[in-house]
C-alpha cells in the first residue's frame, strides 16, 4: 500500500510539472512616462473590449481595435491579465474602451502571448486623454485576421505531459516488477 501512494505520488509531481508556470509577483513601482511606456511596450493600442473569458489561470480579453502605435496588424488582438484578486489583473469591463500596453511574454510561442497590468499605463479611454496627446496619430487600419488563442498550445501540453506520464508509470511497474521476481 505504501507503494501505491509513493507511485501515486511521483506520478501527480511528474503530471504537474509541464503544467507549472513562471511565477510574476505583483509589485507596482511608479508608472513610467507615455515615452518610455511606449518604448519598453511589445504592443500600444486603443480599443473596446468585446468579449472576456476565463482560461486557466487567466483571463482572455478579446479587443476590437481602433488605432495602434505599436506591435498591432489585426483589427481584432486578444491580451491576457488576472482575476483582479491581487493578481494585478486589469480591472476592464465588456464594451468599454481603454488604451493598452502590453507585453509579449510567448516565450518563444509563435502565436504571440500579449499580457497587461495594473502596473502598465493600460487605462479607460476617459483617463487616457495625456497618453492620447502624447502619443499622436496611431494606424487606423488593420487586417481581419482572427487572433489566436494560447488554448490550444496549452492543451497541447496537458497532452504530451498525460503521455509521458503514462510511459514514466509503465517504466516505473516494469521496474517494480523486476525487483520482486
Amino acid at each position: 500500500m505504501k507503494r501505491i501512494g509513493i507511485l501515486l505520488s511521483v506520478f501527480l509531481l511528474v503530471w504537474s510539472m509541464p503544467l507549472e508556470r513562471k511565477a510574476r509577483a505583483c509589485s507596482c513601482m511608479e508608472l513610467p512616462s507615455v515615452s518610455e511606456a511606449k518604448e519598453q511596450s511589445d504592443a500600444v493600442f486603443l480599443g473596446t473590449v468585446t468579449d472576456i473569458a476565463d482560461v486557466n489561470i487567466q483571463r482572455e480579453v478579446t479587443i476590437d481595435v481602433r488605432e495602434a502605435w505599436k506591435g498591432v496588424e489585426t483589427k481584432t488582438i486578444k491580451i491576457y491579465t488576472g482575476f483582479n484578486d491581487g493578481d494585478c489583473g486589469l480591472p476592464i469591463e465588456t464594451g468599454e474602451s481603454y488604451l493598452f500596453y502590453a507585453n509579449d511574454f510567448s516565450e518563444g510561442n509563435d502565436d504571440g502571448f500579449l499580457t497587461s497590468t495594473i502596473c502598465t499605463r493600460t487605462t479607460a479611454e476617459a483617463n487616457a486623454m495625456e497618453d492620447l496627446k502624447e502619443l499622436g496619430a496611431g494606424k487606423k487600419e488593420f487586417t481581419q485576421a482572427e487572433p489566436s488563442s494560447s488554448a490550444d498550445s496549452h492543451s497541447r501540453w496537458i497532452i504530451l505531459s498525460i503521455l509521458g506520464s503514462i510511459v514514466f508509470l509503465f517504466i516505473l511497474y516494469w521496474i517494480i516488477s523486476k525487483k520482486r521476481n
